[in-house]
């Protein structure tokens, strides 16, 4: 069925779980709509396997990296990686391991 499309997900965290939209074009580009605002780039690693890269924008303060491989499994996929939260000057103020769970929307 392929990457490209709509996706609803369940972004597991350290302290907690929250609800958060991507939107993955078949140029490449990953946008998170819901739960943030970023952009980025989604990349095919296998048959149904992909890695996706987003650059949240946080505040004036600073940015959000996620940076996740996933597995498509039917109509949804499991991804998992790192999210680094750094200042505007590139310093590092947390890193967590992130665990995301999505299902199709379109």
């Amino acid at each position: 069925m392929g990457i490209a499309g709509n996706w609803r997900a369940r972004v597991g965290r350290p302290g907690g779980e929250t609800v958060s939209e991507f939107e993955f074009a078949e140029d490449g580009t990953a946008t998170l709509v819901v739960g943030g605002k970023g952009s980025g780039t989604w990349t095919a690693t296998g048959p149904d396997t992909f890695s996706y890269r987003i650059l949240e924008e946080a505040d004036a303060q600073g940015t959000i990296e996620i940076a996740q491989d996933a597995v498509l499994r039917g109509d949804g996929f499991i991804s998992s990686g790192t999210t680094t939260v750094r200042l505007a000057d590139g310093s590092t103020v947390r890193e967590a391991h992130i665990r995301i769970t999505a299902v199709r929307r379109t």
